[in-house]
């Protein structure tokens, strides 16, 4: 079965080959499976339009806030530096050794999404590892009910008995093998992940190799006074997003489509061919203005392409549309008399995920016809990145993908 990913802003060079690796082992283990395909003979795209938008002319530049700092020398924080700062800002603490177990305490759904945007290791390990916090996923979601009977201590005691990370990793691993032994609750979950992702066999390489990461950078947080997880001023992240959102209507209105339209659409149509060589359905996930590119492409430059699930996450769409940005925008319609968007007769099913800590996610049904809003709490230090590396958002996707593509 055909998936196609469609990235948003801030890739002006190829994704990592660790994000993607993570990426697509998720896709495979919830939404690919849930469908009732093989999982691993599935076909998943991912069209690379960052590096169609045009580059700074003066370098960056324009970031430079400070007379006595030269450019180019300071860095974006990394993910595990991200990962302390935000356990420092929110759960009171970022000691060496016990970064995990201090976010767990708050939210162990949190901590297993802050592993698995921390993995490294080779593309094997990062599918193991990837696989292994989508099992945890699925055992707190059974547990808790979706978080809503709660957590610690009343739903995981064990979290007490645990003194630094290394523990907390080996007892999950066991907490969560004891419970897949025990009798399954009555819950909606994509449980057979069990059965179709192999043995769990303990911590794996790749999980443990987080540990490293985030302890260093606890420890160098503490030395330092934290100056080295935070940052000020103009960053590149958003020099990107303003850059890339621009860039690509610039392209766009220069020409009838512009090369972005044109990648997004080849993919699309792949994908498309293949879904109908096989009899299969057509997903579609298209992260921030990756939404926008592809509500444009199939409003108005590939119409007849037909696409049974889409799902956008963290997206501008419902703005965009609200200030008839797309050209398949209709000026002469608007709220009045209770009037919305028609519904893409192409699009069979259309999930609009937002994170309400994301400042750039915005709803769709309150303005299109057909549109499902799904609220996610992400729980990531910056919620705008936070939904493609995490589990619980490829174990909800995946739960709607099993509920059926209308």
């Amino acid at each position: 079965m055909p998936l196609v990913h469609v990235h948003g802003i801030g890739n002006r060079v190829p994704e990592e080959p660790q994000q993607v690796a993570v990426r697509d082992a998720l896709y495979r283990q919830h939404v690919l499976a849930a469908t009732g395909c093989d999982p691993d003979k599935s076909l998943i795209l991912s069209p690379w339009w960052g590096g169609l938008v045009a580059e700074p002319a003066w370098g960056w530049a324009s970031l430079n806030t400070s007379r006595t700092e030269r450019l180019g020398v300071a860095e974006e924080a990394s993910v595990a530096e991200e990962a302390v700062r935000a356990v420092a800002a929110r759960a009171g603490a970022a000691e060496p050794d016990r970064v995990l177990i201090t976010a767990a305490a708050e939210s162990l759904l949190w901590a297993i999404d802050i592993v698995c945007a921390t993995l490294t290791g080779t593309e094997e390990e990062l599918r193991l590892g990837a696989e292994f916090c989508g099992r945890a996923t699925v055992y707190w979601a059974e547990r808790t009910d979706t978080g809503r009977r709660g957590e610690w201590p009343g739903v995981f005691p064990w979290l007490a008995e645990v003194g630094d990370d290394t523990e907390f990793l080996a007892r999950l691993s066991a907490e969560m093998e004891a419970w897949r032994a025990g009798p399954v609750l009555a819950v909606a979950t994509t449980s057979p992940v069990w059965e179709t992702f192999g043995a769990a066999g303990g911590v794996p390489r790749a999980a443990r190799a987080v540990l490293r990461r985030l302890n260093s950078c606890a420890a160098t947080a503490v030395t330092r006074g934290g100056a080295a997880v935070i940052g000020g001023g103009p960053t590149r992240k958003i020099a990107l997003l303003l850059g890339d959102v621009m860039g690509y209507f610039a392209q766009r209105d220069a020409a009838e489509a512009g090369e972005i339209v044109a990648l997004v659409g080849e993919a699309l149509e792949k994908a498309a061919h293949h879904a109908s060589e096989h009899d299969e359905p057509l997903i579609v996930v298209a992260h921030s203005m990756g939404g926008n590119i592809v509500h444009d492409v199939l409003s108005h430059y590939r119409p007849s392409l037909k696409v049974d699930l889409l799902v956008t996450a963290g997206t501008q769409i419902g703005l965009f549309e609200e200030l008839k940005l797309f050209r398949a925008s209709d000026r002469s319609l608007t709220c009045v008399g209770g009037g919305k968007v028609p519904a893409l007769p192409n699009v069979d099913r259309w999930i609009n995920v937002v994170d309400p800590a994301d400042p750039l996610a915005f709803v769709a049904a309150p303005v299109f016809a057909g549109a499902e809003d799904l609220r996610f709490d992400t729980g990531a230090w910056w919620a705008h990145g936070g939904y493609i590396t995490s589990p619980y958002f490829h174990h909800r996707v995946g739960l709607c993908a099993a509920g059926g593509l209308r």
